[in-house]
């Protein structure tokens, strides 16, 4: 097939591609009047109607919080990272309790949303399909590849409060050593939580 024959079917699938986001967003909401810090569960139930604003069919991908945990399971800053399968794009969106120095004390929430397309708007294969290199249907094939690429995580799911403590019998002090959280695999392939000190991993069930 000639490169002008492929812009021309391009032209048309875009055309009928509305759904598809084309640009970058980003965004900001207030969280509310809450001045504590969540936990995973707490965070997620705010954010996620953000995310089926979006896209119904959201799929959760990761959770994050680079400062660990509190004492009781809860973080001042969470980050989750969603799939818009049906639009095409990937999401951050982030629960932020900021610290007001001022009153030595917790201050605003907010909650920060950005919205990449997939593949990103300067991308070669973009402009790959521009040129008439590569078939529109193909970009759309690498994204379902993209959503496969990570497992696609239960929206129902055990929550940091009792997964520290799982940590914490495992032998993570947490009043002695930073660590940082994420989702992800364990060695045997089973998702789950993952707590990272600079010499030590911890895994506990996800779900």
């Amino acid at each position: 097939m000639s490169d002008s024959i492929r812009r021309i079917y391009n032209s048309i699938d875009r055309l009928f591609d509305i759904q598809a986001i084309p640009k970058v967003l980003r965004y900001s909401r207030d969280g509310g009047e809450s001045r504590t810090p969540k936990t995973a569960l707490q965070a997620f139930h705010l954010v996620q109607p953000l995310v089926r604003e979006l896209d119904w069919q959201s799929q959760l991908k990761m959770i994050v919080s680079q400062q660990g945990l509190t004492a009781n399971g809860a973080s001042a800053h969470w980050e989750f990272f969603f799939n818009l399968v049906r639009r095409r794009a990937e999401v951050v969106c982030e629960w932020v309790l900021s610290w007001d120095e001022a009153t030595d004390d917790y201050g605003q929430v907010n909650l920060e949303i950005a919205v990449n397309p997939f593949p990103s708007v300067n991308s070669p294969i973009r402009e790959a399909v521009r040129e008439g290199k590569l078939l529109y249907q193909q970009m759309i094939g690498m994204w379902r590849q993209e959503c496969r690429r990570r497992p696609t995580l239960p929206n129902k799911f055990r929550d940091t409060e009792i997964v520290l403590a799982d940590f914490v019998r495992q032998g993570l002090d947490t009043t002695q050593v930073e660590f940082s959280l994420s989702t992800g695999q364990s060695p045997q392939g089973q998702l789950c939580w993952i707590a990272q000190t600079r010499n030590a991993t911890y895994y506990s069930p996800f779900a």
